[in-house]
């Protein structure tokens, strides 16, 4: 937590300092954002192996994983004339626990016994690009189109304690997504924005949905600072009838934000 703070502090002197050294600049082409996300988490996983049906685990009922975070997340920008704007992001999301189980379960074709103490985990590492084309585009009212990319990583691992036996799921991936977005210029130099983006897809045994959802208020120092508040909705529901897999993961809550523009 306080490295966490840290690191934002730095981030935003950062912010700071290239904003005062272009503050001559007529125009604000480049956007900087440092978030302070403090989403509450739920998830349900299930993965099956070597024949045996893996069950439905809830990481916070079943495992003892801690049901909010704080996470840090990057955000860039660059709108030039004439060209789409590009908007690059990046977060990683952790979290651990250790409890004695409550019921029995199973997980990659192991077994784990009721009141056997497991320790678990997982990892999350998102990237993202977006392309936004902008077909309304004036001084109080924004609004357009967004398509691009995200790339996860995705590590969740589970290990009895009692046997000594660890396993592990990963995945990594890109996953494509289109969107929208929008702003309304309020009073005081506010501005209520929206980036939403998304993707319904099924390929081959696969049937996925993933939704991230951003609605911020900004409030607008000069043309080359920011503060923000918002809320972000983040979630990817995927199933693998084939191989008996899903995952059901959501992180929804506020955020707090500064933006550095030149």
């Amino acid at each position: 937590m306080k490295k966490t703070l840290v690191m934002l502090l730095i981030i935003g002197f950062a912010v700071l300092s290239a904003t005062a050294a272009f503050a001559e600049s007529k125009d604000t082409l480049v956007s900087v954002t440092a978030d302070y996300w403090m989403p509450s988490v739920d998830a349900e996983v299930k993965s099956s192996e070597l024949g045996l049906l893996g069950s439905k685990i809830n990481i916070n009922d079943d495992l003892g994983i801690d049901d909010s975070e704080t996470i840090p997340s990057l955000k860039a920008s660059v709108d030039l004339p004439l060209f789409p704007e590009v908007i690059v992001s990046y977060f990683t999301i952790d979290g651990s626990g250790s409890k004695n189980i409550t019921k029995a379960l199973s997980f990659k074709g192991i077994n784990y016994t009721a009141a056997t103490n497991v320790t678990s985990s997982y990892d999350i590492t998102h990237f993202e690009g977006l392309l936004a084309w902008s077909f309304l585009n004036q001084d109080f009212t924004k609004l357009g189109v967004v398509l691009g990319v995200k790339y996860f990583e995705v590590e969740t691992s589970l290990k009895d304690n009692t046997t000594g036996i660890t396993k592990k799921e990963d995945v990594a991936g890109p996953v494509p997504v289109v969107g929208i977005i929008g702003a309304v210029g309020l009073p005081g130099n506010v501005k209520l924005e929206t980036l939403a983006r998304g993707v319904v897809l099924e390929v081959g045994d696969v049937d996925a949905a993933l939704f991230d959802v951003d609605l911020g208020l900004h409030y607008d120092f000069n043309k080359f600072f920011r503060a923000s508040l918002g809320y972000r909705y983040f979630s990817i529901d995927a199933e693998d009838s084939k191989e008996n897999d899903t995952v059901d993961v959501k992180f929804t809550g506020p955020y707090i934000g500064l933006t550095g523009s030149f």
